[in-house]
């Protein structure tokens, strides 16, 4: 309670001094949650993970010059699908750069919804563009500091990035966690140099990388969704080959791989070293393995095929993928042959536009259980692309989402799910919007877990404005959010929390005050909370208590073109309605980003 009442004089202390001073500070990405969600295909935001949302960060620092970039350059950035990519190119090959949003929004592919959530991602610089000088893109330096404490434990983070535009890149980042030994070496670490070429070459990469390839059955590093919610969770959206940096680093590759084009094709030659990654972090129980590999494609208007490859001596995967789109029909698949088991895995779906908004998805997979999917990521309702025979059906309209997937083990025919999903935001005031949120998973072979009923309410509210169809402004605004979360299990769990903050273009600053009663860990609830750029919090809610949580950012300019930003979190976890004693959990973290 010591601990809970000076964290509360501290962060209405701190609140109080933000409204006063006079700097700038961008929006964290916290504010642009809710475009990520369109991109992804993301029901909501602890759906996601720390690597998805640390590349769209990025472009919220650099935003991509869309008018600038290659074909390649939009599909790895995860922005666009291959289909929006080539609709794109081929729109500015007969038309010229696109020089505002609404025409953007009229590009074959995109719609007023889709371009809204890539404002803040992308940029309509043209050398084209009236009055405007061809300038060439300066390299840029960015570096990211990060200290915290958790009780009387402590860890940091780093991340730096040097962009030469056109011709190269270096990265790299470390972490160490709370409770580690000793600070140096990094517990966690990761890096490459990324070559850009300029005809057959489009990148090469050494170090750390991932590959996106096909619909995610045979090479798919990272995250990938497991559940299905709006049409855009229905399939895989490849993006090749792309650096990684990550502080987590979770499913990337080890090695070196290389991006060569021409014309509408495509090879992808790599070899990565799993094992090594762990090996070079100190891991002495771990074998390093060579596993060469490869893709080939080809991508032309209306889509694209393609073909992957990968082995290690003692296990491989060929599969094959296609995606193409036919008046407004999107039709997407992949078979993948593991070797040596023999087993064959298939997935196959479509999504059909069918006019006003309305867009009506269906997927069919099948994944046998000795189908070990090492590096896959494709389309499930468990937690591994394997084991499982199912198909999903969705539709959705403006926001609205509904979805059924029916799912069966493979190997169990006895075992047998079916979960609903539904997600309907309503539009109560210009400035206010209420979103309603109801998942059910039914599993009549578990003996006390057959049901898991959750419902959600969310209110949004913000000064400058807020659409339940196309999101919330970047202008000045007050905000506030409630959330009211129920779910079913095991027994009755419940959560609520009230967020209020304000974000101008001096500063941004939110306070969380939380409150949860959940008995049975297999109920409990994860709840995104806010944090500084390259983190991503969903902590999981367990026992009796109250949480509160601030944070705040600031933006120095220290020369012309170099900035400074600052963000401090604290955030305290006090277990006060439990029946045994529990200590409270009290952490702290501040940040700061360079840019050169």
């Amino acid at each position: 309670m010591k601990n809970f009442a000076s964290f509360t004089i501290l962060t209405l202390l701190l609140t109080l001094r933000l409204a006063c001073v006079p700097v700038l500070v961008p929006a964290q990405t916290g504010e642009h949650i809710g475009n990520i969600l369109v991109l992804t295909g993301a029901s909501c935001a602890e759906e996601l993970d720390e690597q998805e949302v640390d590349g769209f960060t990025r472009y919220l620092r650099h935003p991509l010059q869309i008018n600038l970039s290659s074909r390649s350059r939009l599909v790895s950035s995860g922005l666009f699908s291959q289909y929006q990519a080539a609709s794109l190119e081929d729109y500015r090959s007969r038309h010229g750069d696109v020089l505002s949003y609404s025409e953007l929004a009229m590009v074959e592919g995109f719609d007023e919804v889709y371009v809204a959530a890539l404002r803040p991602f992308i940029s309509l610089e043209s050398h084209s563009a009236p009055g405007q000088l061809n300038q060439k893109e300066r390299s840029r330096q960015d570096l990211i500091l990060r200290g915290s404490f958790k009780g009387e434990s402590t860890s940091y983070a780093l991340k730096y990035k040097l962009s030469l535009p056109g011709k190269a890149a270096v990265s790299m980042a470390a972490r160490d966690y709370y409770g580690d030994a000793a600070w140096f070496p990094p517990s966690s670490w990761s890096g490459n140099i990324t070559v850009n070429g300029k005809k057959l070459l489009s990148k090469a990469v050494a170090g750390d990388f991932n590959l996106r390839l096909g619909q995610g059955l045979s090479l798919w590093s990272g995250m990938s969704l497991g559940g299905f919610s709006s049409s855009s969770s229905f399939s895989r959206r490849p993006t090749g080959l792309s650096p990684s940096y990550s502080w987590s680093g979770i499913g990337g590759h080890r090695g070196v791989a290389a991006d060569i084009r021409t014309g509408r094709f495509f090879i992808l030659p790599f070899i990565s070293f799993p094992g090594l990654r762990e090996k070079m972090e100190g891991s002495s129980k771990k074998s390093v393995r060579i596993m060469p590999g490869g893709a080939l494609g080809w991508g032309g208007r209306n889509g694209q095929v393609g073909l992957q490859a990968w082995g290690t001596g003692e296990r491989g995967t060929v599969s094959g993928d296609f995606r193409w789109n036919i008046y407004g029909v999107d039709l997407f698949g992949e078979a993948a042959l593991e070797s040596p088991s023999g087993c064959l895995a298939a997935v196959l779906g479509s999504s059909v536009s069918m006019g006003e908004g309305w867009r009506v998805s269906g997927v069919g997979r099948i994944y046998p259980r000795s189908f070990e999917g090492a590096y896959s990521g494709g389309v499930r309702s468990w937690t591994k692309t394997s084991d499982e025979r199912g198909v999903a059906v969705g539709i959705e309209r403006y926001g609205f989402q509904f979805t059924v997937d029916l799912g069966v083990k493979a190997s169990d025919k006895t075992r047998k799910q079916v979960k609903l999903f539904a997600k309907l935001p309503l539009q109560l005031s210009p400035e206010a919007v209420l979103s309603l949120r109801f998942t059910e998973r039914y599993r009549p072979y578990e003996n006390y877990l057959v049901y898991r009923t959750g419902l959600r309410a969310d209110v949004d509210w913000s000064s400058a404005g807020l659409s339940a169809r196309y999101g919330e402004s970047d202008s000045d605004a007050w905000k506030g959010r409630f959330r009211l979360e129920g779910l079913l299990c095991k027994s009755l769990s419940g959560l609520t929390y009230v967020e209020a903050g304000r974000k101008t273009s001096r500063f941004s600053t939110y306070l969380r005050a939380t409150v949860f009663i959940v008995d049975n860990w297999d109920d409990r609830i994860y709840s995104y909370e806010r944090d500084a750029p390259g983190n991503f919090s969903v902590p999981a809610y367990y026992g009796r208590g109250l949480a509160l949580s601030f944070i705040g950012g600031y933006k120095f300019r220290l020369f012309k073109t170099k900035t400074l930003r600052l963000y401090l979190k604290v955030s305290d976890v006090s277990y006060n309605f439990m029946k045994e004693a529990k200590p409270s959990v009290l952490e702290g973290k501040i940040q700061a980003v360079l840019a050169l």
